[in-house]
């Protein structure tokens, strides 16, 4: 009995077939090839949940603040270079929601950062910003943030940890200052398409 060769289009096929099992079983799913998909700007809400480990009782008490990013509303525009990992975020600190969805009165400010997909989901992120931020009430905070992120869609989900130390001056013109170390909580973001809308809007 002869034995001849498979035509080269059916192991084209196997091949084909061999590939995608391969990437399926690795958790790949077609949101990868797409690595500009966490790019854009975000209606992003921080809620801080615990500031009791470490830092000072007095910057405990001033949280929740709208003025600290971490605290209510701000607006994030997030560049990613996936290829490195390295991020760009604008963040601007926002008026409540109250005060309607354009309310957008912060001055926005660049930071470098990183998000990193993790390996098992490259849907699920590691975060992390640094920087001085300025806020609204004439306070400057070094702060270090790290967040563990889901994209899903247009929208992100998760938890963050933040630290601040700050210093500024008082309504009355009296020197502030102080720290917080570790205050954790939960973050979710929406994609904006036009102007800013937290979702509260009418």
């Amino acid at each position: 009995m002869v034995r001849t060769a498979p035509p080269a289009s059916s192991i084209a096929l196997l091949s084909t077939a061999l590939l995608s099992t391969v990437l399926l079983g690795t958790g790949c799913d077609s949101d990868c090839v797409d690595t500009s998909r966490v790019n854009g700007t975000y209606a992003m809400w921080h809620t801080t949940l615990n500031t009791a480990e470490g830092g000072d009782a007095t910057v405990s008490e001033s949280y929740p603040s709208y003025d600290v990013f971490v605290n209510g509303w701000s607006k994030w525009k997030i560049n990613w270079s996936a290829g490195s990992d390295t991020i760009n975020a604008d963040i601007t600190d926002v008026a409540e929601s109250q005060s309607g969805p354009d309310a957008v009165v912060g001055t926005t400010q660049s930071f470098a950062g990183s998000l990193t997909s993790s390996a098992d989901d490259c849907n699920t992120f590691a975060m992390h910003v640094e920087g001085s931020f300025e806020t609204r009430a004439d306070t400057t905070h070094a702060f270090m943030y790290d967040a563990n992120v889901v994209y899903v869609g247009d929208h992100l989900n998760g938890t963050f940890t933040y630290s601040d130390t700050f210093t500024g001056t008082a309504e009355d013109g009296s020197a502030v200052s102080g720290m917080l170390e570790n205050a954790t909580g939960e973050l979710s973001g929406t994609l904006q398409i036009d102007g800013f809308d937290t979702g509260f809007s009418e």
